[in-house]
C-alpha cells in the first residue's frame, strides 16, 4: 500500500481512469485523479464480509489545476480466495451494488415527485461501484464528515432514543416502497426484481447447515444455564432445528404482497447516528448486502432482537412497535397513498405475530458476534484457494459470560412470552 498514485492493489479494476470519472461525476466538473491518502482502518469485527478502509481520493481540474478531494469508505471484496469462495462474497457484493445503482435511485426519484417534510436521505452518497465477482468494490462518501458516527460499542443494547431514530429511518425507507408499489406498480416490480435473496434459499442450506447446528447448540446452552427446567428451554429445543431455516425461507418468499425493499441486515453496526447534545437526532443506514424484497417486519424484528435488551423491551416494546407503524403510515399517506389500504395496522400486527420468529432466528447468528470483545474478533484471513465450510471459519463457542448468555436467552424469552415461537 505504499503506492499512493494507484488503487490497483485494492482492485485491479479500480483504475485511475475510473477514479477520474468518479471524481468528475462527484464534483460535476472535469477532474483527473492524482493520488490517494490513507485516513484510517476499521475495528476488529466491524466487517466479516468485506475489507474496509477510509481514504481521501485526490484529483484536480486539468484546465484550472484546481485541487479536489473526497473522503470515502472503500469497501472491497476479500482478496483471500478461500474467504471469498466460502462466503459467496460475489453474490453479496453484486446484490448491494444492484441496490445502490438500480434500486435506491429509482426509489429516491419517485420520492422526489412528492413534497415531503422529512424525506428519506439516510444513506451515504455513492462515489463508485464495480462488480465482476473477483474485483468488486463499493465506494461511499464518508458519513462521519456529516457528523454521523457509530453508536456505543455493539456489545451494549441501544437505548430508547436510538430506537426511535432508527425506527423512524426504517419507516421512511419502507414507505417509499409501499407508495411506489401502489402508484407505479410496474416500476416497482422492475426494481424489486433487482435485489435477490442471498441467505434464505433451499440451495443455501448445505452452505449453512453445520453452522446453524452450532448456533442452535449455543442458544440452547444459554437458555439451559439461565432458565433451567423452564418453558423457555422446552420452546428453544423445539425451535432450534433445521425447520427454523425452512420457515425463514417461507417468510422471505411469501411476503411479497406486503413486501418492501428491505435492508436485510439491521444490526447495530449498520447504523450511523448524528447527535445533538449527546442525543441521537438522525441516522444513516449502511451495508445493503442482504437487501431483499419482503415484509418490513423482517427488518423490524431483527432490529429488535439484535439491537435491544430485554430490559428495554419490557418497558417499551409495544410503544416502539406502534411508533414505527405510526411513522410508516404517516409517510405513506404524505406520499399520496392510503396507509390503511396498502398496509393497515391490523395487517402489520398480523405479520408481527407471524414473522417475528425471523428476527429471533437471525439474531441467533448475530448475538454471538455482537457480544464478542474486539480482541476476540474472528480472524478472517485463512489461506487457501478452495471454499471451506463456514462453520470452520465462524467457529464461535458458547457464551463466556452471564451477560452474553442473557442477551441471547432473553431474546428467546421475549419471543415465547409474546407467542412468536
Amino acid at each position: 500500500m505504499e503506492d499512493y498514485t494507484s488503487l490497483l492493489q485494492v482492485s485491479k479494476c479500480l483504475t485511475n481512469e475510473r477514479l477520474s470519472q468518479a471524481l468528475t461525476d462527484w464534483f460535476k466538473e472535469d477532474c483527473q485523479f492524482t493520488h490517494w491518502e490513507y485516513v484510517k482502518g476499521t475495528g476488529a469485527g466491524d466487517s466479516y464480509m468485506s475489507e474496509l478502509m477510509c481514504i481521501k481520493i485526490h484529483g484536480k481540474n486539468p484546465k484550472t489545476d484546481n485541487p479536489k478531494h473526497v473522503q470515502v469508505i472503500l469497501k472491497s471484496i476479500p482478496k483471500g480466495l478461500c474467504r471469498r469462495l466460502t462466503f459467496r462474497s460475489n453474490q453479496f457484493f453484486e446484490n448491494e451494488i444492484r441496490f445502490y445503482e438500480d434500486v435506491l435511485p429509482e426509489l429516491i426519484k419517485f420520492q422526489a415527485t412528492k413534497n415531503l417534510k422529512d424525506p428519506f436521505v439516510n444513506c451515504p452518497r455513492v462515489f463508485a461501484t464495480y462488480t465482476d465477482g473477483e474485483n468488486d468494490y463499493i465506494i461511499l462518501g464518508d458519513a462521519t464528515l456529516e457528523n454521523f458516527v457509530t453508536a456505543a460499542v455493539r456489545q451494549d443494547g441501544i437505548d430508547i432514543e436510538h430506537c426511535r431514530v432508527t425506527l423512524r429511518t426504517f419507516a421512511k425507507f419502507h414507505a417509499m416502497s409501499f407508495a411506489m408499489k401502489d402508484q407505479d406498480p410496474k416500476g416497482f416490480e422492475r426494481i424489486s426484481n433487482r435485489v435477490v435473496e442471498t441467505y434464505y434459499l433451499e440451495r443455501h442450506w448445505p452452505w449453512y447447515k453445520k453452522f446453524w447446528g452450532r448456533l442452535c447448540k449455543i442458544a440452547i446452552d444459554a437458555v439451559e444455564k439461565e432458565y433451567p427446567d423452564s418453558i423457555y428451554l422446552d420452546k428453544i429445543k423445539e425451535f432450534a432445528t433445521p425447520e427454523a431455516f425452512n420457515k425463514c425461507i417461507e417468510a422471505v418468499r411469501n411476503t411479497k404482497e406486503t413486501g418492501v425493499i428491505s435492508h436485510g441486515d439491521s444490526w447495530t453496526t449498520n447504523f450511523l447516528y448524528k447527535y445533538e447534545k449527546k442525543v441521537p437526532v438522525d441516522a444513516k443506514m449502511i451495508d445493503f448486502q442482504l437487501s431483499r424484497y419482503a415484509s418490513p417486519v423482517l427488518d423490524i424484528s431483527f432490529f429488535i432482537y439484535a439491537c435491544t435488551t430485554q430490559e428495554l423491551r419490557l418497558k417499551h416494546y409495544d410503544e416502539l412497535m406502534k411508533y414505527y407503524y405510526d411513522a410508516l403510515a404517516s409517510q405513506i399517506d404524505e406520499m399520496g397513498s392510503d396507509s390503511k389500504r396498502v398496509y393497515s395496522w391490523d395487517k402489520y400486527q398480523e405479520e408481527v405475530k407471524k414473522y417475528s420468529f425471523f428476527g429471533l432466528t437471525f439474531s441467533m447468528e448475530s448475538t454471538p458476534f455482537i457480544v464478542l470483545d474486539p480482541e476476540d474478533a474472528i480472524d478472517m484471513d485463512i489461506s487457501g484457494d478452495k471454499a471451506i465450510d463456514i462453520d470452520d471459519f465462524w467457529n464461535v463457542g458458547y457464551f463466556k459470560t452471564k451477560e452474553g448468555r442473557l442477551r441471547e436467552a432473553n431474546n428467546i424469552v421475549h419471543c415465547v412470552d409474546n407467542g412468536y415461537i
